[in-house]
């Protein structure tokens, strides 16, 4: 049962290009979801109490108890799998819808219902057919400037749908909360302090990192 007057955010995705994909690629999506939902609680325990949904094959839905962290959750999920699958996948869309919930069916998150799903899923679709829409969105009538938190939110889904496998894992490790010197120390191979600078830089992590504190002070402030 959800929290009567709670404000939860839902993140709807899916993969472009998904039917092009090799058939064990495609089967790997369940787990690889599974360990982003892992990874997730571990990074941020108690802000994603049930695992990532998929459903149809090549879509897939979490539910957020605490939508401050929608942006920095959509984040973390495009970095993993980025990082641990590498170019053999294609980038995933993600709405950011956030609101009420009317309830959450305890097997399958996708089968809940309320605004917060309804706003996710109706601007993921306006991504689906709208060219240039952009990979990350955001809706949530409810707040101030919701125009403008969605122009940060599509900057930084730009900004972080142009990573790649080195980039992504680098920017993991700043949201696990290491720095850049740790980040080399547990990276597979031998690597300095300076080359994880390097694919920070290249990530523009600086102004992705901007744009994900704004949208975590905006809600902090009014949610």
């Amino acid at each position: 049962m959800q929290e009567s007057g709670h404000i939860y955010a839902v993140i709807t995705g899916d993969f472009i290009g998904f039917s092009d994909l090799d058939l064990e690629v495609r089967r790997s999506m369940p787990r690889a979801m599974a360990q982003a939902a892992h990874f997730v609680r571990t990074v941020l325990p108690g802000v994603m109490s049930k695992d990532i949904a998929v459903f149809r094959g090549d879509s897939w839905q979490a539910l957020l108890d605490d939508p401050v962290y929608a942006l920095r959750i959509a984040l973390i999920i495009r970095a993993r799998i980025l990082s641990s699958l590498g170019d053999s996948l294609p980038d995933t869309r993600m709405a950011i819808g956030v609101g009420p919930v009317d309830y959450v069916d305890e097997a399958q998150v996708s089968a809940g219902d309320g605004p917060a799903f309804r706003r996710s899923g109706k601007m993921l679709e306006s991504m689906t057919y709208l060219r240039n829409s952009g990979l990350l969105r955001y809706c949530n009538p409810d707040v101030t400037h919701e125009y403008l938190v969605d122009a940060l939110v599509r900057t930084a889904g730009a900004l972080s749908g142009n990573w790649r496998p080195l980039q992504a894992r680098a920017v993991l490790g700043i949201l696990q909360g290491m720095n850049r010197a740790e980040i080399a120390e547990n990276w597979p191979a031998p690597v300095s302090r300076q080359a994880i600078s390097k694919h920070l830089k290249n990530a523009c992590w600086a102004a992705a990192l901007h744009g994900l504190e704004a949208f975590e002070r905006i809600h902090g402030a009014t949610l």
